[in-house]
Parts: structure tokens; C-alpha cells; sequence
């Protein structure tokens, strides 16, 4: 089983903002949660090990390359950030292009990736006029387009309703049956635990706890449990 991310000793600055320090982590393929509270470093790490920024200190490398100095080792990853960024004026479908050109991928992928996750009908309608719930389900359909073998997701589940929670969580469920691994960062686990054979917990820029999720998940669930009688 080849690694996907292989961390060492890594920092992130941003002047005097310690965001990571010292990270060291290797995560499988397979899917993987990263855990953690608001501005713990989850989302640096994910953007370093994307190469979108330097390290300060130590290395990483993304599906065995320096990810900063070949950014080629994400060409075929799919990423959804969270919020995402999208040109305003520019339609869906025209966004969504654009990212199957960057990615190598068929023209015929976009509708695939839109259908995938319900916004076909949205595709030739200007962002600007999508709605918060919309605008989650186009960024994960970005992440989708051309089908990867890797997709990143920064907290899928976010802006989406109740009723959108398990049709996300199964989407992603076959897509992993089929092979895909995923590196998914959370502040929730529940939906995702049947599927979970990694899990990273990252606060205050560290590594608190790592593993395989089901030798794991008691201490998760300690971790974030609210305390008796609160």
C-alpha cells in the first residue's frame, strides 16, 4: 500500500502564526479523516500537502513527490476547499471546464460531475446566483471531474441540509468501493466511520492522535465528547 502523504517534521508560519508544528504523519490509501477544531492547522495541512503553500520547515511529499516543486503530483487529484472560491461571474459549467482542462480530463466529464451531486440544471446559471447549499455541491463536484484516484475534501458536509448528509456520505461510500481514496477533513465523524480506515486528530498545529480509525475511535470519541453533566 503506497502512502499518499508522507509528512516529516513539518512547519507552517505565517509571521507570528505557528499554524503547524511538527507534523509527522503518513497516510495510506484507503480514506482518511483528519479531525480537529476550528484553526487547529487541518486545513494548512491539507494546503501544504497540496503544494498551494511552502513549507517553512521539514518536508511532505504528495503521492511520493515534493508537491511544491513538482506541482504535476496534483494534476490528478480532485479537491474541494471549504469555502470554496469561485468567479462570481462565470457559470458552472464554464468553472467546471476550466477544471477538467487544468485536469486532462473529457469535455464529457462535466456533466458527469454535475449530475453526480444534482446541479445540472444550475450548470448555465451564474454563480453569483447559486445558494449557499449550490455552491457546496459545485465544489464538490469539481473534485469529481475526470474521476481521480485521490480527492481531497475540506469538510463535504458543510451548508448542506439533513436531508443531503447520506446521499454526500454514499456517493463518496461507492466512489471508494470502486478504488478512490480520500483524504477528508471534518469536525464531524459519525457519518463517516463505517468508512474510515485512517484517522488523524491535528490541534494547535500537532499531531495528537493517528491510527487505524477502528483501533481509534474510542479515544476520538473521548476527545470530543462534551464532558459529563455540561
Amino acid at each position: 500500500m503506497k502512502a499518499i502523504i508522507e509528512a516529516q517534521n513539518l512547519h507552517k508560519y505565517f509571521g507570528p502564526i505557528k499554524a503547524l508544528q511538527g507534523i509527522t504523519v503518513e497516510i495510506p490509501e484507503g480514506l482518511t479523516l483528519i479531525l480537529g477544531p476550528n484553526g487547529g492547522g487541518k486545513s494548512t495541512f491539507m494546503k501544504v500537502s497540496l503544494g498551494l503553500y511552502r513549507p517553512t520547515k521539514g518536508t511532505v511529499r504528495l503521492l511520493g513527490k515534493d508537491p511544491w516543486r513538482h506541482p504535476e503530483a496534483r494534476r490528478g487529484i480532485g479537491v474541494a476547499f471549504d469555502p470554496g472560491r469561485f468567479p462570481k461571474l462565470t457559470t458552472g459549467r464554464e468553472w467546471l471546464e476550466f477544471i477538467a482542462r487544468v485536469r486532462g480530463a473529457n469535455p464529457g466529464d462535466v456533466e458527469k460531475a454535475a449530475r453526480l451531486f444534482g446541479i445540472e440544471e444550475a450548470l448555465d446559471r451564474r454563480i453569483d446566483g447559486y445558494s449557499s447549499g449550490m455552491l457546496k455541491r459545485l465544489s464538490l463536484a469539481q473534485a469529481f471531474v475526470g474521476e481521480p484516484e485521490v480527492v481531497f475534501l475540506d469538510e463535504p458536509l458543510a451548508n448542506l441540509d439533513f436531508e443531503s448528509v447520506p446521499e454526500i456520505v454514499g456517493i463518496i461510500k461507492r466512489w471508494k468501493e470502486r478504488g478512490r481514496s480520500f483524504v477528508i477533513i471534518s469536525h464531524v465523524w459519525e457519518p463517516f466511520e463505517a468508512l474510515a480506515d485512517y484517522g488523524v486528530v491535528i490541534s494547535g498545529g500537532k499531531v495528537y492522535l493517528k491510527g487505524r480509525f477502528h483501533e481509534i475511535r474510542g479515544q476520538i470519541g473521548a476527545m470530543f465528547r462534551p464532558p459529563e453533566g455540561s
